[in-house]
């Protein structure tokens, strides 16, 4: 198959299952190339996880042949909407830690979740506005002299659930920091995977998928829900995106054998763990500034 699409695992897939090792010699011995790195507790705490842990990450993935693409928290806690002061602060001062440890280790991207919404008092969306705007205004702070992009990504949370939505907030901040992540299980529910791409193709940077139901939502594996992968990579073609998509298997079933599945699933459609990836390199090396020599 002509242009072909590279393909992405995620250490999301391993949690709670194995260790952060364990799990990037999982995505080697499936064949990953290209990673998204989930920093959430139990791989990862992150008061605990100093230079020498990350110099320690960054020589394993070296190792393996693994390029890392992003970071992601995983969101389990963290809530930029936040009516609470103290929690939206706390929440702001996490992802600018994901953003210090994304520099170390050269990741390009940073995923970020726009936030979520009470589902019996909602928040009124003038203030939710107001809040994402001051949370991305210092993030991006912190992010741009590091060289470092935050990937916002679509959610089903009941608040900013199409790629039209993320749209209208990069383009009026249009700052070359900050674009999109879309990913086709949070928005089958609003809207069709394809028809989504392409509204936010000039500001995509990074894409995930898995398998979901429109009735039930879920991260499980291809052929198992509704997602039309054939018409999501026909999508992806067509606005040339050349990086990574990363296979968000997120289940709490045993990733491992079946992930090899998974990926002739793919493979159908042209994605191959082994393509070479157009990834920005555009961040600054503050690796070697820190002492962390990772050659």
């Amino acid at each position: 198959m002509t242009n072909t699409l590279p393909l992405g695992g995620t250490t999301y897939s391993w949690l709670y299952q194995a260790s952060l090792t364990e799990a990037f010699a999982g995505l080697a011995e499936a064949g990953f190339c290209y990673t998204e790195i989930t920093t959430a507790a139990p791989h990862l705490q992150s008061p605990d996880f100093g230079t020498y842990e990350r110099y320690s990450m960054k020589k394993l993935m070296n190792s393996l042949g693994i390029t890392p693409v992003s970071v992601n928290p995983g969101f389990m806690d963290i809530n930029l909407l936040s009516p609470s002061s103290d929690f939206r602060q706390l929440s702001i001062a996490h992802m600018i830690c994901e953003i210090e440890l994304a520099a170390d280790i050269e990741a390009p991207f940073v995923v970020a979740i726009p936030g979520r919404r009470h589902a019996l008092s909602p928040a009124p969306h003038e203030a939710c506005q107001w809040w994402l705007e001051e949370a991305l205004t210092r993030l991006l702070r912190r992010a741009e002299p590091l060289g470092v992009k935050i990937a916002l990504e679509t959610s089903p949370y009941g608040y900013m659930g199409r790629g039209t939505d993320l749209l209208e907030v990069t383009d009026k901040f249009d700052h070359p920091n900050l674009g999109i992540a879309y990913d086709c299980a949070n928005t089958l529910v609003n809207e069709d995977p394809d028809e989504g791409i392409r509204a936010v193709a000039a500001r995509l940077l990074l894409v995930h998928m898995s398998d979901t139901w429109r009735d039930k939502w879920a991260h499980t594996s291809p052929g198992r829900g509704e997602v039309d992968f054939g018409s999501y990579a026909d999508a992806l073609r067509t606005i040339g995106y050349a990086a990574p998509t990363i296979y968000e298997l997120v289940d709490l079933e045993p990733p491992m054998p079946r992930i090899r599945d998974d990926i002739a699933f793919f493979n159908k459609y042209g994605w191959d763990p082994q393509a070479p990836a157009v990834l920005d390199k555009s961040h600054r090396d503050l690796t070697l500034q820190k002492g962390m020599d990772i050659s």
